[in-house]
């Protein structure tokens, strides 16, 4: 039996964050599943802060398992497409503890030393376009309390913001949901709305640039996405930007362009438009009918110089109004006609859709196709789900690209690498689909800024973020990077042939002062107070560095060889030091003590706090207050102490704390053994055949004391003797013995390859707190010759 596969069974949880290409059942709310069926969710809190287009999340969640015996089980949470994940922690007898991002190699090694001890281990893993976290198993009657943290960004058409919370999906509800949305901006609110949830209630209306949406549910979860929509002032081209000292220390700047309005929309170009509408059968009901809706908004936004064809795809793609035509009346009829008698039905074949549209705008200089789909593939009756496609670039090469998505958040992905000129808009389901509809269709027929570029002049560096070469209405740029003192920015393009400009300086603010304390006892006596400030940067250094690591991994995907390896290492680099999850990080959750049996000497604190904590420190049962130090090489924060030589041998425990911009927060505590006593062993031989020059001798070692008291006899048994490695030696050969099963017996065979007479066989006997004992056994060996006769 593999003892430690066996515990490791018996205590991992594995949850699977799923995010393939195109992702179903979406849900707001994790769901863990076991062999029996779902884990009860007993209550459920999703806070969301909004800072301008930045949306960071943190979903705090609360199993139970009902059964009398510890159960295994899967846990899994849809998140958004652009979605980063940012922070993982558990609780642990009531205690939060915040898990560290490692090297993804790093992290699995040490979950899976943890978990082959039965101890208590996390790990959050990036596994494809996914995540996969493997937790502790759940004991009988036991609760299970995590906190996933995630962060995206946001968009907005002309001032008018949208923040979706998916709804739950189908699945045994939450017993209590509360939901809090709170909305700052930097610009006054004019009106904020939740179309799909009545009894939400909304505050702040008396402060002019935030409000706070709240929602509380018992017995029930969302039974549509939950949709915040507000309105703030807009220019028409609107630069902006912030330059703020990191949380890091060091400066770090956003600059944002966003095209809101054209006040000379009606001198656009005319354009060749190519609808094309997912009528499978997942599409079925609300998502078809909401896309009819949009594709009819489209058409009857249209000029009447602009040209047009409507395609519908299922089993096989086919235009509706013959090809390219002009957006006339007559023509605008025949396809309102067409969208109305749309039915679903069979698969979806994308390829077949996207070369009918290639067709049509192929050598079109203003192109413009827009994919209407819920992005799921429809089995067929062979079972096949394939929903590939292979667009052909070079007929799209003067067109841009527009999906809506009917399957909120699904992800878009292989539509993001496929084409370069691309826009996903989200369609939210219930009453809110509407309006985003019209802002989709909005969207299709919006102008244009050809020649688009925004340069960041002073000495920028680190920057992420990707420069579109033409940006349409309602779209927006955003760069975030590094910059050692002021920097000017300038956005430039053309706007129906008209050349414009935009510049903008931003200028470092004045760095915060710090709080420190003068010792270990000072800040002691401060717990719960935050005890160095560094300033509220917005969550900027953090946004830039998800944003950063996605474009390393982005270009490591492209990249082979040298250039690979320096690009992983630069991802693996940025993700543990400002802890997010990418390809090459994963969080952990294994503190330890190495080793957790001490003798007076000088163990090590292994704490895997994040990096970006202001301090972590132990306190010792004698009082004192052991600092550990950020260890670049291992991902952790280490300390060291001395047992005192008078400290008696017995079970201690130190406590864990970590200091953070919010305060002082115990992680936990460790136990360790102290014990300064060697294990007296005995040495033997399992049998008493003569030995040779040339032979082999069985050897078997055991303990001195034995671990059971005499039969029919009141005792207490000692502990089993718990042994890091037992070598024995004779001449130059040294042989280590392996324990036979989980009996404290030790064997193994030794050469007896020395000069015949009397020798020792010398046995060193080392436990996990470096204890030694020694033991020793005299052998008579014959020459090999001599045996023979």
């Amino acid at each position: 039996m593999n003892t430690a596969t066996d515990t490791r069974r018996l205590c991992a949880l594995v949850l699977l964050v799923i995010g393939t290409l195109w992702a179903s059942n979406a849900r707001a709310l994790g769901r863990a599943e076991t062999a029996g069926g779902p884990l009860r969710a007993a209550y459920a809190q999703v806070a969301t802060e909004i800072d301008g287009d930045v949306a960071r999340t943190v979903v705090t969640q609360v199993f139970v398992n009902d059964l009398p015996g510890p159960v295994e089980a899967s846990y899994g949470i849809t998140l958004p497409a652009d979605a980063t994940l940012t922070g993982f922690a558990e609780w642990r007898d009531g205690l939060r503890t915040e898990a560290v991002a490692q090297a993804a190699e790093q992290a699995a090694a040490a979950y899976d030393a943890a978990a082959d001890k039965g101890e208590r281990a996390a790990l959050v893993a990036k596994e494809k376009d996914g995540l996969r976290l493997k937790l502790m198993a759940i004991p009988g009657n036991g609760t299970r309390r995590v906190e996933l943290r995630y962060a995206q960004t946001l968009t907005a058409l002309g001032g008018a913001h949208t923040y979706i919370l998916p709804a739950d999906g189908p699945g045994v509800p939450v017993t209590a949901l509360d939901v809090a949305v709170s909305v700052r901006s930097d610009r006054p609110i004019l009106k904020l709305d939740v179309p799909n949830q009545a009894d939400a209630r909304v505050a702040g209306g008396a402060q002019p640039r935030s409000r706070v949406v709240r929602l509380n549910r018992m017995g029930g979860g969302l039974e549509h996405d939950l949709v915040v929509r507000w309105q703030t002032p807009a220019e028409p081209l609107d630069l902006a930007g912030r330059l703020r000292h990191g949380t890091d220390g060091e400066p770090v700047f956003e600059v944002r362009f966003a095209f809101n309005a054209d006040d000379f929309a009606a001198e656009r170009a005319p354009r060749d438009v190519v609808v094309v509408v997912d009528a499978s059968m997942s599409m079925a009901g609300a998502p078809l009918r909401a896309a009819r809706a949009g594709a009819a908004a489209i058409i009857d936004g249209l000029n009447g110089d602009d040209r047009f064809d409507f395609i519908a795809v299922s089993d096989k793609a086919r235009s509706l109004v013959g090809g390219l035509v002009a957006a006339r009346p007559d023509a605008r009829e025949l396809a309102h006609e067409a969208i109305g008698a749309l039915n679903a039905r069979g698969r979806t074949d994308l390829q077949a859709a996207l070369d009918l549209a290639a067709a049509r705008l192929a050598g079109s200089p203003n192109g413009l196709l827009v994919l209407l789909t819920d992005g799921q593939p429809t089995v067929d009756e062979a079972g096949e789900t394939d929903f590939g496609f292979q667009p052909d670039l070079a007929a799209f090469a003067g067109s841009r690209v527009l999906v809506g998505l009917f399957n909120y958040p699904g992800n878009a992905t292989a539509l993001r690498a496929a084409f370069a000129d691309i826009t996903v808009h989200s369609v939210p389901d219930g009453p809110a689909a509407e309006a985003s509809v019209a802002e989709l269709a909005q969207r299709a027929v919006a102008p244009v800024i050809e020649d688009f570029g925004l340069e960041v002049e002073g000495k920028p560096y680190q920057v992420a973020g990707a420069l579109p070469g033409r940006l349409p209405l309602g779209d927006a740029v955003r760069l975030v990077g590094r910059t050692d003192g002021p920097v000017e920015v300038v956005a430039h393009g053309v706007l129906h042939g008209v050349p414009f400009e935009r510049s903008l300086r931003l200028d470092l603010e004045a760095a915060p002062a710090k709080a420190t304390y003068a010792n270990p006892g000072e800040l002691l006596k401060a717990m719960g107070t935050v005890p160095e400030a560094r300033g509220d940067d917005g969550g900027l250094t953090l946004e830039w560095a998800r944003l950063y690591a996605a474009d390393l991994e982005a270009a490591w995907g492209r990249a082979d060889g040298a250039e690979a390896e320096a690009l992983a290492g630069a991802v693996r680099h940025v993700g543990t030091r400002y802890g997010v999850v990418t390809k090459f990080t994963s969080y952990v959750l294994t503190d330890s003590l190495s080793p957790d049996h001490i003798k007076p000497g000088d163990p090590e604190i292994r704490v895997h706090a994040p990096r970006h904590a202001l301090r972590v420190f132990a306190v010792l049962p004698w009082g004192e207050v052991v600092d550990c130090a950020w260890s670049e090489d291992e991902g952790l924060w280490l300390g060291r102490f001395l047992v005192p030589r008078g400290v008696a041998d017995g079970l201690y425990r130190a406590r864990l704390f970590e200091v953070g911009q919010a305060g002082t927060l115990a992680r936990g505590a460790l136990s360790f053994l102290v014990d300064s006593k060697p294990p007296p062993m005995v040495l033997l031989r399992v049998d008493d055949e003569p030995l040779t020059d040339e032979g082999l001798v069985m050897l078997r070692a055991v303990p001195l004391e034995p671990r059971l008291g005499p039969a029919g006899k009141d005792s207490i048994d000692r502990d089993p003797v718990v042994l890091r490695s037992v070598v024995v030696q004779l001449g130059e050969v040294q042989v280590q013995l392996e324990q036979v099963g989980d009996a404290e017996i030790w064997e193994g065979a030794l050469p007896t390859d020395v000069e015949p007479g009397r020798h020792v066989i010398r046995l060193v006997a080392t436990d996990y707190a470096r204890n030694t004992a020694t033991a020793e056994l005299a052998i008579d060996v014959q020459p090999f010759v001599e045996c023979l006769r």
